[in-house]
């Protein structure tokens, strides 16, 4: 009880903004920041999702002021939704403390050859530009507050790539790197803000809707939303920069560090044998067609 008391008392009145909000990781972030008593501003593309989740604030902590949340339903890839979103924002709240660039999608869920470029682009314009958008609208706010924080959510396909997941990871791994070099750049002009770089494992989302990655979801996706918006909290404000958390989370991330690539190429072939996709895995599959053989 000790350790939610002094996360209330470094909560209290901060204005955190989280993109994503209306289900998994997002949902569990604006409970748990709602219950630090923190004004809440939260965006996701899903309108409806986005409301059902207000309301629930509404029941589940009925003392929480509704004024504390401010809430739009956007496109993350959008640039000019983002200014108009976090001037709103900040015209309720009258400041930004926190950003959480939490939205996100799932790829193909297909080897690269079974898999087509538009998947592959609108993967990177939301994971990935979704986020690069995100930090360049906030830190003009962010870098005006005494103490702030910005949170980048990876993956762990951002600490390693199995097979089916070459789109996913491509924008998992760009966060990666564009979050630590945002903090290296960072630490020389405004150390105030801490920068956060998060790898959730298998969480509890609805993220996989293709029904090739369902398999995988019921196996790997098990650990509770909510466990990993507290967790991600304390790390706040112990200002640990970065965030390993969710099953198989702990191993991905030793493995990626100590395990030569051969093995780690070894170990998830073995895990993706069995999720049912050898149809994309035929030598002769149409992906391995020249384009003047197909005509």
């Amino acid at each position: 009880m000790g350790k939610i008391s002094s996360l209330d008392t470094f909560f209290t009145g901060k204005t955190v903004v989280i993109t994503g909000a209306g289900s998994g990781i997002g949902k569990g972030l604006a409970k748990t920041f709602a219950h630090f008593n923190c004004k809440l501003a939260l965006c996701d593309i899903d309108e409806q999702a986005l409301q059902t989740v207000v309301k629930e604030l509404s029941v589940e902590l009925p003392n929480y002021c509704e004024d504390n949340v401010f809430s739009s339903a956007f496109d993350v890839s959008d640039r000019a939704q983002w200014d108009d979103f976090l001037s709103n924002t900040a015209q309720q709240h009258q400041h930004i403390d926190v950003l959480i660039n939490n939205a996100g999608i799932e790829g193909s869920c297909r080897p690269v050859w079974a898999s087509d470029e538009q998947s592959l682009q609108r993967v990177m314009d939301v994971n990935f530009y979704g986020m690069v958008h995100g930090c360049k609208a906030v830190l003009p706010y962010l870098s005006q507050r005494p103490w702030a924080a910005l949170l980048n959510v990876s993956s762990i396909f951002g600490l390693i790539a199995p097979p089916n997941t070459a789109d996913y990871c491509a924008s998992k791994f760009a966060i990666r790197g564009y979050t630590e070099s945002l903090r290296a750049e960072l630490s020389l002009i405004h150390p105030h803000i801490q920068v956060h770089l998060i790898h959730p494992g298998g969480i509890n989302t609805n993220i996989t809707r293709l029904e090739q990655s369902q398999k995988f979801k019921h196996r790997f996706l098990t650990t509770a939303p909510t466990d990993i918006a507290m967790y991600i909290a304390k790390c706040i404000m112990q200002n640990k920069a970065r965030i390993v958390y969710g099953n198989k989370s702990g191993l991905a991330h030793f493995a990626s560090r100590f395990f030569p690539l051969s093995w780690l190429n070894k170990i998830s072939a073995r895990e993706v044998k069995s999720l049912g996709l050898e149809e994309d895995y035929r030598d002769d599959h149409p992906g391995f067609t020249t384009r003047s053989n197909k005509k």
